[in-house]
């Protein structure tokens, strides 16, 4: 018959401690959160940036400053309406970039 053993006093303490830790763990990644809005310094260092690159993706600029995917998508997006980007390639879960002055030596632009 028995039944489940109950855990000894040390026992106990070791999981409350587990257990602390973990929610600080959780605590300290919310906290690490992802950007969700753009400041013009960041924008403007994404256009320097973005100008000595051969090729732009939205996971490049997501994971070099930390921001959303949907987030570098739009500012990629806004880059190009600027003139600053040219559209290569567009699929359904990415698209790819290129500066306008490399699009226009790899003969992509009509100069």
């Amino acid at each position: 018959m028995g039944g489940k053993k109950k855990p000894t006093l040390s026992q106990l303490v070791k999981r409350m401690e587990k257990e602390r830790e973990q929610q600080k763990k959780a605590a300290e990644e919310k906290k690490q959160s992802k950007i969700m809005i753009v400041d013009s310094k960041v924008l403007e260092e994404i256009k320097r940036d973005v100008m000595k690159m051969e090729c732009v993706t939205p996971y490049i600029i997501a994971s070099k400053y930390g921001l959303k995917m949907s987030t570098a998508l739009n500012v990629l997006r806004t880059l190009r309406d600027q003139g600053i980007l040219y559209l290569v390639s567009k699929g359904h879960r990415t698209e790819v970039y290129v500066p306008i002055e490399r699009a226009k030596s790899l003969g992509l632009l009509k100069a």
